[in-house]
């Protein structure tokens, strides 16, 4: 029996498997990795410009250029406000008299002398006046705001009188002389020329009085003068004749002071106007020496700065 021969290779013809084209398919996947990267470079890219520079994210808005720090912003002073962190304030420990937040406060005139010793029962119906403005935190102020001080002043022709109510659940006072605006009490700033020079530096017409209460214990109420100076600054001028008394209340103390008007180098007048500046010092941290609160009764104050303080005008 005779076996036909096949032609394999004729059945075979066109019936070769066909293999995938790899090449075409490559191209594509490369492709599709490189869109990819691009779009995850730019995403990268503008996350991180929103978190470094606060840029928005949605499209379609106008950014303004960045805006400049001056240097006003940034400059120290003697009492600047600090870059402490804001902190909501605490409320006051006591709601003082009904007071005003003027920066023109008024002095009336007496016909005799108040006597001093902290009680200011005879000071009733004058006009209060509150230093209310924050306008000095040390570095170590840890954001309470517990005081507060409400004011009366009167004059004759022998003194300039203050009278003071104030608010404090933690006294602290350690110091004397040139040093006691470290501790708890009151500040006077004056401008006795103020419609001759009235110029945003300091000169020899300009004076602080530092009033203390002491501690209520070893160490008495006082006063301390500064002076400025024809170069702007405000070195100590000792030898005045200030009288303060104070005493101690259940929501912090009461201060009476009689200030010399020849310690302050003025000679006064019905409608005479001065500058000032009635400010009140806290320290809550027992056993230190930090002046780590100021308010005052005018948000402007500046130490330096004569023209950023109210008047006082003499009834």
């Amino acid at each position: 029996m005779g076996i036909e021969r096949q032609d394999w290779d004729n059945l075979w013809s066109g019936l070769n498997p066909q293999q995938p084209g790899s090449g075409r398919c490559g191209c594509w996947l490369a492709t599709a990795l490189l869109i990819l990267v691009l779009l995850t470079a730019c995403l990268a890219t503008t996350y991180l410009a929103w978190q470094r520079f606060g840029l928005p994210l949605q499209p379609g808005l106008l950014l303004a250029p960045p805006t400049a720090i001056s240097a006003a912003a940034t400059a120290e002073s003697e009492s600047p406000i600090s870059s402490t962190p804001e902190i909501p304030s605490l409320a006051p420990t006591v709601t003082l008299p009904s007071a005003q937040a003027a920066t023109d406060v008024v002095a009336r005139q007496l016909a005799a002398a108040p006597l001093l010793d902290g009680n200011l029962d005879e000071w009733a119906g004058d006009p209060v006046y509150e230093s209310r403005f924050r306008v000095f935190t040390a570095q170590q102020w840890d954001g309470t705001d517990d005081v507060t001080a409400t004011w009366h002043l009167a004059w004759d022709s022998d003194n300039l009188y203050v009278a003071a109510q104030v608010a404090d659940d933690i006294h602290v006072q350690t110091q004397t002389g040139n040093q006691i605006f470290k501790g708890d009490g009151l500040s006077l700033q004056i401008d006795g020329e103020r419609a001759a020079d009235f110029a945003p530096t300091l000169s020899p017409d300009d004076f602080q009085i530092n009033l203390s209460p002491g501690d209520f214990g070893g160490i008495a109420p006082s006063a301390y003068r500064f002076r400025g100076s024809s170069d702007g600054t405000m070195p100590d001028a000792p030898g005045h004749r200030i009288e303060v008394a104070a005493r101690q209340t259940e929501q912090g103390y009461n201060l009476e002071a009689a200030i010399p008007w020849t310690d302050i180098a003025l000679a006064p007048a019905p409608g005479s106007v001065i500058g000032v500046a009635l400010n009140v010092n806290d320290n809550d941290t027992p056993g230190t020496a930090v002046q780590e609160l100021m308010k005052s009764h005018i948000a402007t104050r500046a130490f330096r700065d004569p023209t950023s303080w109210g008047t006082l005008t003499l009834n």
